[in-house]
């Protein structure tokens, strides 16, 4: 009786440890789209969590809960980066949000608090990133941006007040 009950233990054992890998097997890896929302699943199985994952070319930013982010901006290291519908970082474009204009560079990172040119235009991106508008004041001289765009407007007159051909105004 006692060979019947190690072989059979052994038998259980055996049959324990296929089971095992067999799960082991099966856990997710990749995307894995779970009721329309995204998350991604690394070689052992675990949910991608608070960091970026490449997939053909683009970034994706998985979340603190492992969703992949869509369509908002995204903290990381100290730098906002803007997502899109689909949840690729969006690189050196222009963001329209809420009638405000924002920039992100070539590695993603949105712009803030600098002088900034495009196609032969200046903006100002404020301390928000958002693109100035109207009249502002920067190291004691007055600049006026187009309500709209954002475009720094040079030698012009803008509501009785003149603007230099450096965009500051002249009394």
């Amino acid at each position: 009786m006692r060979k019947h009950t190690k072989a059979l233990a052994t038998i259980m054992a055996a049959a324990t440890l296929a089971m095992a890998s067999a799960v082991t097997s099966l856990a997710n890896t990749g995307w894995l789209n779970v009721q329309n929302k995204w998350y991604y699943y690394d070689e052992a199985g675990n949910s991608v969590r608070n960091q970026w994952v490449e997939n053909d070319k683009d970034l994706f930013w998985l979340k603190d809960n492992g969703e992949m982010a869509i369509q908002s901006w995204v903290k990381y290291d100290n730098s906002w980066y803007w997502v899109n519908a689909q949840g690729a970082m969006v690189t050196d474009s222009w963001i329209p949000i809420t009638n405000n204009w924002y920039y992100v560079g070539q590695d993603g990172k949105m712009l803030a608090d600098t002088w900034f040119e495009y196609n032969h235009r200046t903006y100002y991106l404020t301390e928000s990133g958002a693109a100035a508008k109207g009249w502002v004041e920067l190291d004691g001289k007055w600049y006026y941006f187009d309500r709209n765009n954002g475009d720094m407007k040079r030698g012009t007159t803008i509501d009785g007040y003149t603007v230099n051909e450096d965009g500051v105004y002249v009394k």
